[in-house]
């Protein structure tokens, strides 16, 4: 696929060449985020009852942290493509490279540290809840780690092949955030109550190794800029990631009696969050390299419509792995076809929100960059969440 970069646009080079990176690559890139997704559904489903009756306060945290997750290296995402497209970057090596990886790691502590103060607020502060920010401490630092090197991967390697990162790194590197955040969870309840003290060591080494990669990056006067603006960013969208996470803990009960939406919940979330994050990705690349106007263009018109056209599919593909996962998990689901007939509407609301933020926040001398992603993923979850809710009591 020629991705072509004209009078400083990154764009595919007409509506046939348009249509065939649609199909040919974004939309096997959101099959293969769907398919991930609902490893974590799936997890989530089987242990729903579990986490709701014995840890509680992860599902208080668990949308803000699938989120932040979502937000920081679809971040990065972004940032290392404007990065490329500019020259400023070639290689995964590069001391660049190193560093954005370790302040996208260090600007999501205090978000996450606010979500586990906000629930135990909520939820009364108790053993389980020391336990608690302990799991989601260590399971942060590990997979930071792990997503911050993929997140790299997946985007200079597509790059050196004349693909453009924006239509395939976001959606991925969220997707598998989602896809090891709930397993990485469940996994290390499992390991705390089988091995505590293996568990507060393994804990420690995370602690430590995110010491070390601080210590090998040099925060220049740009990086602390964007490291202020991430930090700020994240840690208000953290606050309204709180209303997420307390209506899912409050609403527990009546979407376990609709189960199959429990498999669903991180598909949903991410796969909306994937259309917006395409959409913002774009958005903010083309106002980098050639100002508002751009968003003027047919072309950035026609990008965006050509990946929207493929919401209705995505939701339709959803019911049905759900509901073939469900009977894998022995538990009981359908179609809902409601869900199928409005999911479209819900992507391009959020896509439209994508567009604006990056747009007001490159107007007013912010990276778009560094602003859209993380904002609009962060609505997706809110009003997925929501989404969820009204479907479960509509059903239940």
């Amino acid at each position: 696929m020629a991705v072509i970069v004209s009078k400083g646009t990154a764009g595919y080079s007409g509506w046939r060449e348009r249509l065939k990176g649609t199909f040919l690559i974004t939309f096997p890139a959101l099959l293969l985020c769907l398919a991930l997704d609902f490893v974590g559904g799936g997890i989530l489903g089987k242990n729903f009852e579990k986490i709701l009756t014995h840890y509680p306060l992860i599902l208080v945290i668990l949308p803000g942290m699938m989120d932040l997750r979502g937000n920081v290296f679809g971040a990065l995402a972004s940032r290392l493509t404007t990065a490329l497209y500019l020259g400023k970057i070639s290689r995964i090596r590069d001391p660049d490279v190193t560093t954005n990886i370790t302040m996208a790691i260090t600007s999501s502590t205090i978000p996450l540290i606010i979500l586990w103060v906000a629930g135990a607020v909520q939820l009364g502060l108790s053993h389980s809840a020391i336990v608690v920010l302990a799991i989601v401490v260590s399971s942060a630092l590990f997979i930071g780690l792990v997503l911050g090197y993929s997140t790299a991967f997946i985007t200079v390697v597509p790059y050196k092949h004349s693909i453009d990162p924006d239509t395939i790194a976001a959606p991925l590197i969220t997707s598998v955030a989602d896809l090891i955040t709930i397993p990485s969870l469940v996994y290390l309840i499992f390991f705390y109550e089988r091995h505590p003290d293996e568990f507060y060591a393994f804990t420690a080494l995370m602690v430590a190794l995110l010491l070390v990669l601080i210590y090998r990056s040099r925060f220049t006067g740009e990086y602390r800029k964007s490291f202020r603006e991430i930090t700020l960013i994240l840690t208000a969208l953290a606050m309204i990631e709180i209303f997420s996470g307390s209506t899912l803990e409050h609403y527990g009960e009546v979407i376990s009696k609709v189960i199959i939406l429990s498999i669903m919940y991180p598909s949903i979330l991410d796969s909306v969050g994937n259309f917006s994050s395409i959409v913002a990705a774009t958005t903010s690349t083309r106002l980098n390299l050639a100002g508002p106007s751009e968003l003027r263009s047919r072309d950035f018109v026609a990008d965006v419509g050509s990946v929207l056209l493929l919401s209705p599919v995505i939701g339709l593909l959803t019911n049905l792995i759900a509901v073939y996962v469900s009977h894998l998990a022995g538990l009981e689901g359908g179609m809902i076809w409601a869900f199928v007939a409005t999911y479209p509407i819900l992507v391009i609301v959020n896509a439209l929100v994508g567009i604006g933020v990056a747009y007001v926040a490159y107007t007013h001398s912010i990276d778009p960059d560094n602003v859209a992603i993380p904002t609009v993923t962060t609505i997706s979850d809110v009003l997925g969440t929501v989404y969820v809710v009204l479907l479960a009591e509509s059903l239940a």
